[in-house]
């Protein structure tokens, strides 16, 4: 077995190979087309690829990005140090740069405050990309500013979407030379769906 983890062994590099809905997935693949990216605040519960969307949406249009994880880096300091120091920059590449808020829900209100600034004041050349699992947490003022996209599925599309992932992490299974129980496999994805990054984590451990 492989000793990279399997979430970041197989995270999709395209929206084409996210497991989305339709109506989610036309959305992102719209910005891809048109090689643009608004200002997003993508909602939803662990897991279900907000994270793996942001990612893909640049790799694919081919834009430098900046990665943060505000559950670690939260307060007026990193923003300062860290979001300030490489939104007033030009890329070298040409194109927008991006900052990826991952959890931004967890950025203290006064960093929310400054995000708020930051976002109005390098929309010239930057583009923020916040995930979070709840968005309550973050200010109104930080919605107004970000087209909000909720991951939640509705229940027609659990079903069908939880029968794309099982698809999935059996092709992930036959890749890495893994054998197993369908029977088993189909339990695992029924106690842990839509959370896709507990099921390949607990995949890998009862794999090894």
């Amino acid at each position: 077995m492989s000793e990279f983890l399997f979430v970041e062994k197989f995270r999709p590099k395209t929206i084409a190979e996210c497991i989305l809905p339709d109506r989610l997935k036309s959305v992102f693949q719209e910005y891809v087309t048109k090689g643009e990216i608004p200002n997003l605040l993508l909602s939803g519960t662990a897991g279900v690829g907000k994270t793996t969307v942001a990612r893909a949406l640049c790799e694919e249009i081919g834009l430098n990005y900046l990665f943060i994880n505000s559950s670690e880096d939260r307060g007026i300091d990193m923003l300062r140090t860290k979001i300030l120091g490489y939104a007033s920059t030009v890329s070298l590449t040409g194109g927008r740069k991006v900052i990826i808020l991952d959890e931004a829900d967890g950025l203290t209100p006064e960093a929310q405050d400054a995000l708020r600034g930051a976002i109005e004041a390098f929309s010239s050349n930057c583009t923020f990309i916040l995930t979070c699992n709840f968005k309550a947490k973050l200010k109104d003022a930080i919605h107004s500013r970000c087209s909000v996209i909720d991951f939640t599925l509705k229940k027609e599309e659990k079903p069908v979407m939880a029968m794309a992932f099982f698809r999935r992490i059996k092709d992930i299974l036959d890749s890495e030379g893994i054998t197993y129980d369908k029977a088993a496999l189909v339990k695992i994805v029924e106690k842990f769906f839509p959370d896709y990054r507990r099921t390949l984590n607990e995949l890998q451990r009862f794999s090894s």
